[in-house]
């Protein structure tokens, strides 16, 4: 068993990858591919196609020490207490969670309104899929609004609330009916955020009240 095997495999059962649609990608037939299935060995050559069907490193497919790093496109700026975002970004953003790579996404965060657990400039990273539960993280868009705050549900009173850790004029906790119909309302999981080590250490000065 070689470790490009062992590491497709891995990302397969993780991705819910099926045999034929990793063997078309790869342009071999499905008896090929269960050859190598069954030999518990790919060929060195398609090491770059895997790689690229997963989004990964070519380097990750030979370590054996290294958790599946997903690259998740990087989409636009997102209203962290910063204003409206609608500049589009691209590029890709490391993820080692689970989750379907096509369901993920990564916005980069605009102000510091939910300080100290996001920070401006901090890499979201978001999961179309994920339950939601109340306390998460989400990333929502409704009535022009693109922004990531807390989910609150109250089922007894038919509302949903989101929430920033603080408040502001223009960054408020915005009340949903449950019962309103007709809105155009998408959330998403925040699963993951990426920060650099300084602003982790801003955010701790911020809560000691020593920000610099």
């Amino acid at each position: 068993m070689n470790r490009l095997f062992e590491t497709t495999i891995e990302m397969m059962k993780q991705e819910g990858t099926k045999n034929i649609d990793l063997a078309l990608f790869l342009g071999v037939s499905a008896q090929v591919f269960g050859n190598w299935i069954s030999r518990k060995s790919i060929p060195e050559k398609y090491t770059a196609k895997i790689a690229e069907y997963y989004k990964v490193d070519i380097a990750f497919l030979y370590d054996k020490e290294a958790k599946i790093t997903k690259k998740v496109p990087i989409i636009t700026f997102v209203n962290c207490g910063g204003g409206l975002c609608d500049e589009k970004i691209g590029g890709f953003a490391p993820y080692k969670g689970n989750g379907k790579t096509e369901k993920l996404y990564c916005l980069i965060a605009k102000g510091s309104n939910m300080s100290p657990e996001i920070e401006d400039g901090d890499e979201i990273i978001c999961d179309l899929t994920a339950k939601i539960e109340n306390g998460d993280l989400v990333h929502y868009k409704i009535d022009g609004e693109n922004a990531v705050k807390i989910y609150v549900k109250d089922d007894d009173a038919d509302i949903l609330q989101l929430v920033p850790y603080i408040q502001s004029k223009d960054f408020k906790t915005k009340t949903i009916r449950l019962d309103g119909g007709g809105l155009n309302f998408t959330c998403a999981k925040v699963t993951a955020i990426n920060k650099l080590k300084l602003r982790g250490n801003q955010a701790r000065l911020k809560l000691i009240g020593r920000a610099i």
